[in-house]
């Protein structure tokens, strides 16, 4: 089966890259403590399949829009939302620490993005995840090692599919939005890219999504996982 490449060109100045499902193998465990975290708060929600619309969001956003659909008096959604982030927090932490649950996507990933970082493209990592699950994750896998920079959505006013994550990123480095390619497994991260106005948009099928649902959501390009980038 042809399995397209993406070719990095001398335009490119550095790659955003989700995590869960893009860079890191773990499963689809997030989609699923999402949900259960959600139902143990008694909260209103169909059931698991509603989750899917979700992928790659800003997972305490998700959370205070089933806080906000259930508690429409203010003072319950204020007494209940740290109890629910926190929640979310120890029951992720607790998952991903357990053997086997979390991988880098390839285990040449480390050789590919500090073969990428030799050639002056620098990579970074941004994710829904919290702050404390993202930086959790990243020691867990040794990821400092071959990444530049990364950022959470608990950082800025807006996850995605607002551009404001790549737009820290950006600023942060010196590096123009229009030098960065931005790699992704769902919707959500497509959106970013185009809202953020980078280079390419590229969808990868390493995780939550499929080929026709990332080019419907306007990638420029599909490809099997981060592996399949090479430089020119």
């Amino acid at each position: 089966m042809f399995s397209p490449k993406l070719i990095l060109n001398n335009n490119v100045k550095a790659l955003v890259c989700d995590m869960a499902g893009t860079t890191v193998n773990e499963g689809g465990i997030i989609y699923k403590i999402l949900y259960r975290t959600i139902k143990n708060f008694n909260l209103d929600i169909v059931n698991e399949r509603e989750i899917d619309k979700w992928h790659g969001a800003n997972k305490y956003e998700v959370l205070d829009y089933y806080l906000k659909r259930t508690y429409l008096n203010e003072k319950y959604f204020k007494e209940l939302q740290p109890k629910l982030h926190k929640q979310l927090n120890n029951n992720l932490i607790e998952s991903y620490s357990k053997p086997g649950n979390l991988s880098l996507i390839h285990k040449d990933l480390p050789k590919l993005f500090n073969n990428f970082r030799e050639n002056d493209i620098k990579i970074f990592l941004n994710t829904g995840y919290p702050k404390e699950v993202q930086e959790s994750i990243i020691k867990s896998l040794n990821m400092n090692e071959f990444i530049d920079d990364y950022v959470s959505s608990e950082e800025v006013f807006f996850g995605r599919p607002k551009p404001d994550m790549i737009n820290k990123l950006a600023n942060r480095n010196n590096i123009l939005n229009n030098q960065i390619i931005k790699i992704g497994d769902t919707p959500n991260d497509i959106l970013e890219g185009i809202n953020a106005k980078c280079y390419k948009t590229i969808g990868v099928l390493s995780g939550a999504d499929n080929k026709n649902i990332l080019l419907d959501a306007g990638a420029d390009m599909v490809i099997n996982s981060v592996m399949d980038i090479k430089l020119k």
